[in-house]
């Protein structure tokens, strides 16, 4: 823990009022803020992934509130006065973090929604690396702001690729079956 401390401390260390601002608006972007802009957008654009977004971060957000609570690990600048807690109070526990397994679910589906689209090898490229700084701003911002250690955001970025992928696989074999259905009753 004294090595994620330092990293911390590291972090902090460069804070400007600059720095906060936009780091606690990175980290807002990561939050529920971010899914409920997700949300609205799949639904003006493809009300299936709406569902299936909501249906995975339900049960992602009900099983990492579950490990905060069994972990009880507390937070950063609970554990060392060198560390600042920068922005909104927080009171709940550090592990794993759910603003990063917030980010990472809304980077898979806005991804995959996007690669339905984006065809070519370029457009693909850059829309997984721009969704990957943006996962990895989100995971800084965690850490610069004083609210989770370095474990925390791998856990929760561990954790959301996790309900990401699975989402993304119910999602598929939910389509092909009423695919498979629709074709049915159109050949009787």
């Amino acid at each position: 823990m004294e090595f994620e401390i330092k990293i911390i401390e590291f972090l902090q260390a460069g804070r400007t009022p600059f720095f906060d601002a936009s780091f606690q608006v990175i980290s807002m972007i990561g939050s529920y803020v971010g899914a409920v802009a997700l949300v609205i957008f799949f639904l003006f654009t493809k009300k299936r992934y709406a569902f299936w977004f909501l249906f995975t971060y339900g049960f992602a957000y009900l099983t990492q509130s579950i490990l905060k609570e069994s972990i009880a690990r507390p937070r950063p600048f609970n554990v060392s006065d060198t560390i600042a807690n920068i922005g909104d109070a927080v009171t709940d526990f550090s592990m794993p973090s759910g603003h990063t397994v917030c980010a990472t679910l809304i980077a898979i589906f806005l991804g995959a929604y996007l690669f339905s689209i984006y065809k070519k090898k370029g457009q693909r490229v850059w829309t997984l690396l721009a969704l990957a700084v943006y996962v990895g701003l989100v995971m800084l911002s965690r850490m610069y702001l004083g609210k989770h250690f370095l474990t925390d955001v791998i856990a929760g970025l561990g954790l959301g690729i996790i309900f990401g992928v699975l989402g993304l696989v119910l999602k598929y074999f939910y389509d092909k079956y009423k695919e498979k259905n629709k074709s049915m009753t159109e050949e009787s």
